[in-house]
């Protein structure tokens, strides 16, 4: 049975160096607390349980016992009573560190204060000062240029409160925002279901998800296409996106491409990653249909996200972007653009799985140039990176036996079946992944049989293309099919 979490050091161990030091002196201050033992218990747990040290009972015991010295210190184990007076003790840390979170957010998130301080001094009606305030905040919302769903949220709100002061104040009836309020309002409201039909499109995809019911958006296109918000450049963005997801057309996907160059400047980075990321999704889904005209715009489209800086992610680079990023590249033989990309991208790499990243996406490069050797060394060398990687690179190394080896091998053969046999029992694969996985192995096993002589059931190479074709789902479908074609030459 799993161990109960410690929420309390899960939640610590996610805080930065400089984050800790700063819950000290948070939770040193009388303000916030007055319990000396809070003190203690947290510079015990920096000591001896955070930065993935174990926390077990002797650690749960000396803990106690520096947060508790005035107490009878615990033999082996902490009694219920101390395990008792420990968790009581670490809950109420827990929540001081939430509140410090709480606070950092503010300190950060100018929307954050706007919703907790303007309200606070409209209760306390001090409208001088909210009025100082507000002025100041709308100037700088206004010359914003760069606008996402988050900042006309945050304008809305800007607009209520005001209208809230002008009411409260006494002015309502010589001077209103009412036209600002009903705008700012409308455009976070459809910005925000536009949002939600968007995630509702991509989730489709997901085995076992439900159909949504999308049927409010149709409503919406009445407002959608009024005059003061058909021509708003991030509605516009969205709307663009919602059509190349409903459609999948060629015109969808072109327009969309089109509108991004004409309003990039207006949208930040994080909002037009998304935005292209959807582009990239659409190429894959028609390369996948056989629409290999796809393939040189994938790789256009992640070298002009390359070029835009949109595949770092909060210092980071998905381990998946990054793979795809030198697939795309390979498939077009932008060779050494791949391996730059690789050695230019490691450092945002998460260090815990960056070398095996890197052999794994060098051993992709090499596959491509038909080193097949070079590729094998490379993928022998990754070690556990996530589902994905992992079940790829048994692919690959699959692959490179199949191109190394000139004559039959039994111990090739016996890695195609334990390959075959592992995926068939791991059951925390997605059905349809690993139903592809399968497929393609026992696929490959046929045609190396047949590569060889060695085909026991006389199956030939149209009935192994047949069976291929047949398949609802494969990886590497194409690869397999150059594989059977190279057999009927």
């Amino acid at each position: 049975m799993k161990k109960r979490p410690f929420l309390c050091i899960e939640l610590l161990n996610t805080f930065s160096e400089k984050e800790i030091v700063n819950l000290v002196h948070f939770v040193s201050c009388p303000c916030f607390n007055k319990d000396e033992c809070i003190i203690r218990l947290l510079k015990s747990l920096k000591k001896y349980a955070l930065g993935g040290k174990e926390f077990g009972e002797k650690e749960q015991c000396i803990i106690y016992e520096k947060t508790f010295p005035y107490k009878s210190a615990p033999q082996k184990e902490l009694n219920k009573n101390q395990r008792s007076l420990l968790n009581i003790k670490m809950n109420t840390l827990m929540r001081l560190a939430e509140q410090f979170l709480a606070t950092q957010a503010i300190k950060e998130n100018k929307s954050y204060k706007c919703e907790l301080l303007y309200d606070t001094l409209l209760k306390r009606k001090q409208f001088w000062l909210l009025n100082r305030h507000l002025k100041k905040h709308k100037k700088e919302l206004s010359q914003q240029q760069e606008k996402d769903v988050k900042y006309y949220a945050h304008q809305a709100k800007v607009e209520q409160i005001n209208f809230d002061y002008l009411h409260h104040s006494g002015q309502l009836t010589k001077e209103d925002n009412l036209p600002d309020l009903i705008q700012s309002t409308d455009i976070n409201y459809l910005l925000s279901k536009l949002e939600l039909q968007l995630t509702a499109l991509s989730m489709r995809h997901v085995p076992g998800k439900k159909e949504y019911d999308l049927s409010s958006m149709t409503a919406m296109l009445v407002l959608l296409d009024l005059p003061q918000y058909i021509g708003q450049p991030l509605i516009i963005l969205y709307r663009a996106n919602v059509t190349l997801m409903e459609t999948a057309s060629d015109k969808a996907y072109f327009n969309l491409l089109s509108l991004l160059v004409q309003y990039e400047s207006l949208v930040p980075i994080s909002t037009l990653k998304g935005f292209y990321t959807t582009a990239v999704n659409h190429c894959a889904a028609q390369i996948r249909l056989g629409k290999l005209d796809y393939i040189k715009n994938a790789f256009d489209l992640y070298k002009l996200m390359d070029t835009k800086n949109l595949l770092i992610d909060n210092g980071f680079i998905f381990n998946n972007d990054l793979q795809n990023i030198v697939t795309a590249a390979c498939r077009v033989e932008e060779f050494a653009w791949a391996e730059e990309v690789i050695e230019r991208y490691r450092r945002y790499v998460r260090q815990s799985v960056r070398d095996s990243v890197c052999h794994y996406n060098l051993g992709v490069v090499a596959f491509h140039q038909k080193d097949y050797e070079t590729a094998h060394n490379k993928f022998i060398l990754v070690d556990k990176v996530d589902k994905f990687y992992d079940s790829n690179t048994r692919i690959m190394i699959l692959k490179c036996l199949y191109e190394k080896e000139k004559d039959y091998s039994e111990y090739t053969m016996q890695a195609f079946r334990s390959a075959h046999k592992y995926f068939k029992g791991d059951k925390s694969l997605p059905l349809k992944s690993r139903k592809g996985y399968i497929n393609f192995i026992q696929i490959l096993i046929n045609v190396y049989r047949l590569r060889h002589n060695v085909n026991a059931t006389k199956v030939d190479a149209e009935r192994i293309k047949e069976k291929l074709e047949e398949q609802k789902v494969s990886r590497d479908k194409q690869w397999l099919l150059d594989k059977i074609q190279e057999l009927q030459a």
